[in-house]
């Protein structure tokens, strides 16, 4: 890669037990849209949500950042890195991680796409959240809505039956 490191940073524990984690090296590097590339076997389809994501990237900014090896190939982040092409952004700041086998960059690949999926929503609580945003148009646009939106688009869809 083309670029120069921000600052470095590792996890503090040298071990993997109970209640510890592995220590990986990692850095924040500023590169160039060129410099990076998405895992030719990435196994998630993405271009839809590259839209939903370059709006909210329009929106609030482009804040959590892709991770790649030390060669530039996307570990995670292929979507975010589809939506900043689709801005026209040339440069960005990525996470680096180093030294991770070809095995491990591929379970994390595989782990990173999959375990969202797992999660559920509360959604009470996403309602509370969204009637906080000052500006809803821009949740719509990436497929937040709140009640009260679906009930009129409910209400206009019935509308047109009669």
């Amino acid at each position: 890669m083309s670029s120069f490191g921000l600052f470095r940073f590792t996890n503090s524990v040298e071990s993997k037990g109970m209640g510890e984690i592995r220590k990986i090296e990692k850095e924040i590097r500023w590169v160039k849209a060129g410099d990076i590339h998405c895992h030719p076997s990435n196994p998630r389809r993405n271009s839809k949500s590259a839209k939903m994501v370059a709006k909210s990237i329009e929106e609030y900014g482009y804040i959590n950042p892709i991770v790649v090896d030390e060669e530039g190939t996307i570990l995670a982040g292929n979507t975010r890195f589809k939506a900043l092409e689709i801005l026209g952004v040339e440069e960005f700041d990525v996470l680096v991680v180093k030294g991770l086998t070809e095995q491990e960059k591929i379970g994390f690949l595989i782990s990173d796409n999959r375990v969202g999926e797992f999660s559920q929503w509360n959604y009470a609580g996403m309602q509370r959240l969204v009637a906080q945003v000052g500006n809803k148009e821009s949740l719509k646009e990436i497929g937040i809505t709140t009640i009260q939106d679906n009930k009129d688009e409910l209400d206009k869809l019935i509308a047109d039956i009669d």
